[in-house]
C-alpha cells in the first residue's frame, strides 16, 4: 500500500499513546475536515490541544504535512500510534474524496472497541483484584505468621495430621527463604503474564483462551464483533474486499482469527465466494455469519450485513461480560474459602486433639 513506511523507518514513542487519545483525535479531525479545514491546520489545532506523546505526534504529522506530504504517509512515519484500520481508511478517502466520512466511521469504531473493551475489563477487575490480595495475603502469611506456628507444633510431642504436616512443612521453606522467596514469585508471575502476552506464546495462549469455560465464549464474540464492524467500515470506506481482510487481518490481536482472515484473503484471490471462505472456518465464523455474507454478496449491500452482525456481537459481548463476573465471583470465593478451611484445619485439629486428650 502506498504512504506505508516498513517499521524500521518508523519513529518509536517511549511512553504509548491511549487508545481513547487517539480515538478522540481522530474525530476530532472528521469533525474539523468535514468543517472544510485543510489537513495541516487541522494538525496544528490538534497538537495544541493535545497532551504527552500525542502532542509531540500531533506536531510531527503537522510539521510532515505542512512539507507537503499526504496524510496518510504522516500517520505512517508515527508507528504504531495509529491502527491499520486508520491508515487504510484514511488512504482510500484522500483517493476517493470521503476523507472526513471514512474518519468519522473509524472514530465510531474505535468508540464502540473501547466501550466493549471497559465492559470486559469492569467484569474482571473484581476477580482480578481478589486474586491479587489473596496471593499478597498468602505470601504474607507463610513469610511472617506460619513459622511461628511450626515451631509451636514442633514442640508438640504428637501425631499431627498430613494436613498439619504439610503446613509446617512449607512453613519451614518460607522460615529458611522466606525473605527472598515471596518477591521471586510475585517477580516470577509478573515476568509469566509479560512473557505469555509475546507474539511468540500467540498459538498456545489464544487457544487456551478460545477453550475456557464461560470466558472462550466471550473472546470468540468480542472477535467476531470486531471482524464485522471492522470489514464492514473497510467496504463502506471503499476498500476492495480482499484488502479489507488483510487489513483486518493486520488489526486482529488474536491467532487463530488473524491466520483465518489471511487463508480467506488468498481464497477470495482465487475466485472463491466470501461466504464460501466464511464456511471453511465454522468454529471461529459460526453459520449464521457465512449465510448472510452470502445473501449479503448477491444483494451487493455486504457493508450492511456486516453492521448488522456487528451490533447483534456487540449485544452478546455486554450481556456475557455482565454474567461473567457474576460466574467468576462465586467461583473465587469457593477456592478462598477452601483454601482458608485446609488452613483452620491444619492449626485447629491437632489443637482440638491435645486439649482432649488432657481433658480440658
Amino acid at each position: 500500500m502506498k504512504g506505508v513506511i516498513p517499521w524500521y523507518k518508523k519513529e518509536m514513542h517511549l511512553f504509548p499513546v491511549s487508545p481513547i487519545d487517539v480515538a478522540s483525535l481522530i474525530k476530532n479531525l472528521a469533525v474539523m475536515l468535514e468543517a472544510g479545514m485543510a489537513a495541516p491546520e487541522a494538525f496544528e489545532v490538534l497538537a495544541g490541544q493535545s497532551r504527552g506523546t500525542l502532542k509531540s505526534v500531533a506536531t510531527k504529522i503537522a510539521a510532515r504535512l505542512a512539507g507537503g506530504e499526504n496524510l496518510s504517509g504522516a500517520l505512517a512515519s508515527s508507528g504504531r500510534v495509529f491502527s491499520p484500520l486508520i491508515h487504510s481508511a484514511v488512504e482510500v478517502g484522500e483517493t476517493s474524496g470521503t476523507l472526513s466520512k471514512n474518519l468519522t466511521r473509524v472514530a465510531k469504531q474505535m468508540e464502540r472497541e473501547l466501550t466493549l473493551k471497559r465492559d470486559i475489563q469492569g467484569a474482571l477487575l473484581y476477580p482480578a483484584i481478589v486474586v491479587t490480595a489473596t496471593i499478597i495475603l498468602g505470601l504474607m502469611l507463610a513469610t511472617f505468621v506460619l513459622p511461628e506456628l511450626a515451631s509451636v507444633f514442633a514442640s508438640l510431642n504428637t501425631e499431627l495430621p498430613w494436613s498439619t504436616r504439610t503446613l509446617i512443612w512449607s512453613a519451614n521453606i518460607f522460615a529458611t527463604h522466606g525473605l527472598w522467596l515471596s518477591p521471586t514469585i510475585l517477580v516470577s508471575l509478573f515476568a509469566l503474564v509479560i512473557a505469555l502476552r509475546h507474539r511468540v506464546f500467540s498459538p498456545f495462549t489464544h487457544l487456551v483462551a478460545l477453550h475456557l469455560p464461560a470466558f472462550g465464549v466471550l473472546v470468540h464474540d468480542v472477535a467476531r464483533s470486531r471482524f464485522c464492524r471492522g470489514v464492514g467500515i473497510l467496504l463502506e470506506s471503499g476498500v476492495p474486499l480482499q484488502e479489507a481482510l488483510e487489513i483486518q487481518g493486520r488489526a486482529t490481536s488474536n491467532y487463530y482469527y488473524r491466520q483465518a482472515l489471511s487463508f480467506m484473503a488468498k481464497h477470495i484471490s482465487a475466485g472463491e465466494g466470501f461466504g464460501e471462505a466464511l464456511g471453511r472456518y465454522p468454529k471461529l465464523y459460526p453459520l449464521m455469519i457465512s449465510r448472510m455474507v452470502a445473501v449479503g454478496e448477491r444483494s451487493g449491500n455486504l457493508h450492511e450485513i456486516f453492521y448488522f452482525l456487528a451490533r447483534f456481537y456487540d449485544g452478546r459481548v455486554q450481556l456475557r461480560a455482565k454474567n461473567l463476573s457474576s460466574v467468576i465471583e462465586p467461583l473465587l470465593l469457593l477456592l478462598i474459602g477452601l483454601g482458608v478451611a485446609f488452613v483452620a484445619l491444619s492449626i485447629f485439629t491437632p489443637i482440638y486433639s491435645i486439649t482432649g486428650n488432657l481433658g480440658i
